[in-house]
């Protein structure tokens, strides 16, 4: 699975009737992983493919196919998977990810890097692989794995030294090992760690521009200090005959002031960070003293949605025992299935951004350009084994075309607060402006704002008001049509790399 596990009231999950799922099995994954994360991925996958919903569409059968596509986040021989990382929730971006994974086939490094591309390298003693998209994986014992990314091998060596150093370890934070405890009713469990992130003055700052807020009789003052009391959330999905999710808000503080909005101030924070599912808005809700709890069904498009905010490990699973021609090269057929393989998991990835493209375009520039930067990752991470090097190739100009529109959202941000803060005859006081320009470097909000001394400064400040609006407008619309053209020229390109493959295989694409 797969950018970015979930700045606000972000996300995760509830306690629903499922299933059960062995937590013990996730003992041993769990004390190994890096210590100083915020948030925690749990899978129980042989719970997942046991349940009467995968029997029934043979989940099991399909598992490579639906991995290579990129639809199935987990490896298909993996039985239990724990993921953490360190995540900076500002931007929503990992300073550090890192998997562990207990499996059913011993697993080889060699195999890793002939179907990722890459180096066999030694980390701590352990056999590790490094690979082209940043990311290192080690063996842990005969049947188990882990996958750090950012490539950083002194701390993923570092990570290997604590891991066998001893047993018992506790790495998780105090809110991530109470979500733990929930895999006792559902087999995919998502936490985020959300304590003393927010500030009740950050928080404030925000809630007037709330429109889910608009209208109603509350003390903003307060609600800000009770919202700042978060301590994060969970998310957990239970497979039966269709597939059901909770979604549980935790707070340090009672929450009763938020009883008649407290759905709808949710899901415009979920909305605002590029968390939100379409189904949330049928979900039912429940307040109580301390927690904010959603309860729904979900379809197969939303629980894609969710699994495209996480990063997907590398599958190390054995490859499928297809001959090969003499010398060990791939035969004609196998370079043209792998080929046309990798072609539609490119189109299906392409596809799916763009639908995430058309549901945010009212939000910040900085959220979208997190987008293209999640998917042309998912891109680089996609199996080469046996592809067409000239589509590998083609593959490298599809991820640089999206960092483009990623950069010229990035800088649409960076150029409306350079606009706000030199704005004429204007007095810059440091305060953020929530207008979506953004300065961090997958986002944020730009850090400026004008005041004029005039004898009537309310008409100063709607003047004011008015040209950042337009500046605004303006400059997200600049970032908005250099993207706009990127993706279209993919498009066109898109469909000349399908004619050509398909003249060269003789296989239709």
């Amino acid at each position: 699975m797969n950018r970015s596990v979930l700045t606000s009231i972000s996300f995760t999950i509830a306690v629903l009737i499922a299933p059960q799922s062995s937590w013990g099995d996730f003992q041993t994954l769990i004390e190994q992983l890096p210590e100083d994360a915020n948030t925690l991925v749990l899978f129980d996958m042989e719970a997942i493919l046991a349940s009467p919903l995968a029997v029934k569409y043979n989940w099991s059968q399909n598992q490579h196919s639906d991995f290579a596509k990129g639809i199935m986040i987990v490896s298909p021989n993996t039985k239990h998977l724990a993921m953490a990382s360190q995540m900076d929730l500002e931007v929503m971006r990992p300073h550090w990810s890192a998997t562990m994974m207990e499996l059913s086939e011993e697993p080889s490094m060699l195999n890793v890097t002939e179907r990722y591309g890459g180096n066999v390298d030694e980390i701590n003693g352990q056999k590790a692989a490094v690979l082209p998209n940043n990311m290192y994986v080690i063996k842990f014992g005969k049947y188990y794995a882990g996958s750090m990314y950012p490539a950083d091998r002194q701390k993923a060596a570092r990570w290997v030294e604590e891991a066998f150093a001893m047993s018992g370890r506790k790495p998780l934070a105090p809110y991530l090992a109470e979500a733990q405890s929930y895999l006792k009713n559902t087999p995919i469990l998502m936490a985020i760690d959300m304590q003393h992130v927010l500030s009740p003055k950050f928080i404030r700052s925000k809630l007037d521009g709330m429109k889910s807020l608009q209208g109603k009789k509350v003390d903003l003052d307060q609600l800000a200090t009770t919202l700042s009391s978060v301590r994060g959330a969970t998310l957990g999905l239970e497979i039966g005959e269709g597939i059901g999710g909770g979604l549980k808000v935790d707070f340090g503080s009672d929450i009763t002031i938020m009883n008649d909005f407290a759905k709808p101030l949710l899901l415009e924070c979920l909305a605002n960070h590029g968390a939100m599912i379409d189904e949330f808005n049928d979900w039912k809700v429940t307040v109580t003293a301390n927690e904010v709890l959603l309860k729904g069904s979900l379809g197969v498009s939303g629980v894609h949605r969710i699994f495209s905010l996480l990063d997907t490990p590398p599958s190390l699973s054995p490859q499928p025992s297809e001959s090969t021609a003499a010398g060990g090269k791939p035969t004609q057929a196998q370079m043209a299935q792998a080929t046309k393989q990798y072609y539609k998991s490119i189109e299906l990835l392409l596809n799916d951004l763009t639908g995430e493209d058309k549901q945010h375009q009212m939000t910040t520039p900085g959220l979208v350009a997190l987008w293209y930067e999640r998917y042309a990752a998912k891109i680089d991470a996609l199996p080469i084994l046996h592809v067409d090097p000239e589509m590998v190739s083609f593959a490298t100009q599809v991820t640089g075309a999206l960092r483009q529109s990623q950069t010229a959202l990035r800088t649409a941000g960076v150029r409306t607060a350079t606009q706000i803060t030199s704005m004429q005859g204007a007095e810059v006081y440091n305060y953020q402006y929530a207008a979506g320009a953004a300065v961090g470097e997958f986002g944020g909000f730009a850090a400026g704002g004008a005041y004029r001394y005039q004898d009537d400064p309310r008409a100063s400040l709607r003047q004011d008001g008015q040209q950042i609006a337009q500046i605004t407008a303006q400059e997200t619309a600049k970032g908005y049509s250099t993207a706009n053209n990127l993706m279209q020229e993919i498009t066109v390109s898109m469909a000349d790399m399908r004619k050509k493959m398909t003249e060269k295989y003789q296989v239709e694409f």
